[in-house]
């Protein structure tokens, strides 16, 4: 399905890491490029645990990078919001993997903004998240990933990048953190059930926070499984506030994923 050498992808970046203490927790991201079987290539940096106990799945953060990050120098993505993720993760007791790719500008991780109410999602997925979801299900079937606690963060046009990815499989992942996003309130019954937490600055001038409460009403209306947390002085920029939540991690990495019926294929 992918790179020959990157049935267990990891085992270069595992050798070539050093004590964790002796770098900071983004410095310790690894490049890498995942070939799809069509040739499709997507540029992602990667965070894994230092000492793999073998046969181990390990639980994923898919991270969606911003519209200011786009690019193919596989390096800004890993530059905003992601070092106060990383931060914390460190400090939890479980080692995880974190995959943050980068999109190219103009084939984003949504088509089209879901900025106004009556927003209706693409029929198909950009190839930019098409092909970062198929990636994580590449770690799942090469028995790096837990299936069942896969996790997926994004910061404004990854907030909406994550909105979209959890709409169209609400049983691909265990959890979602959606930060200054937005998207298609048809799908607030298929959520009901899926645990999110979204945040967003009262004072947004770049996504208005009316983005987020409509997803939240609309999945609240129907006796949803969702927490919210607007900061009230916040602007656009309240990711790295986000991300430096205590809480935030913890509950995260709590997450299992609701399975799908036996007759369905994971």
């Amino acid at each position: 399905m992918s790179n020959p050498s990157g049935l267990w992808l990891f085992a270069l970046l595992f050798l070539s890491s050093s004590v964790s203490a002796q770098f900071k927790p983004d410095e310790m991201m690894k490049p890498y490029a995942y070939t799809n079987e069509f040739g499709e290539v997507l540029m992602c940096q990667l965070w894994a645990p230092q000492y793999p106990t073998q046969g181990k799945k390990y639980p994923l953060i898919l991270f969606l990078h911003g519209s200011g990050e786009c690019g193919n120098d596989n390096k800004r993505q890993t530059r905003v919001g992601l070092p106060s993720l990383l931060k914390q993760l460190v400090l939890q007791p479980e080692p995880v993997i974190v995959l943050a790719p980068q999109c190219q500008a103009g084939n984003g991780w949504v088509k089209n903004l879901a900025m106004q109410p009556d927003y209706r999602a693409a029929k198909e997925p950009t190839a930019s998240l098409d092909i970062a979801l198929e990636l994580c299900r590449h770690l799942v079937q090469s028995k790096q990933a837990d299936p069942d606690r896969l996790y997926i963060t994004g910061l404004s046009l990854g907030g909406f990048g994550t909105w979209d990815a959890i709409q169209r499989d609400p049983s691909f992942f265990a959890a979602a953190v959606p930060i200054c996003g937005g998207g298609d309130t048809r799908f607030s019954r298929a959520l009901k059930a899926f645990p999110i937490w979204v945040f967003h600055g009262r004072n947004d001038k770049n996504v208005h926070p009316d983005c987020s409460r409509r997803m939240v009403r609309a999945i609240e209306s129907v006796g949803g499984n969702i927490s919210y947390t607007e900061y009230e002085y916040g602007s656009h920029v309240i990711w790295d506030q986000a991300y430096s939540d205590k809480n935030l991690v913890p509950w995260l990495l709590k997450q299992t994923r609701v399975k799908k019926p036996w007759w369905k294929l994971w």
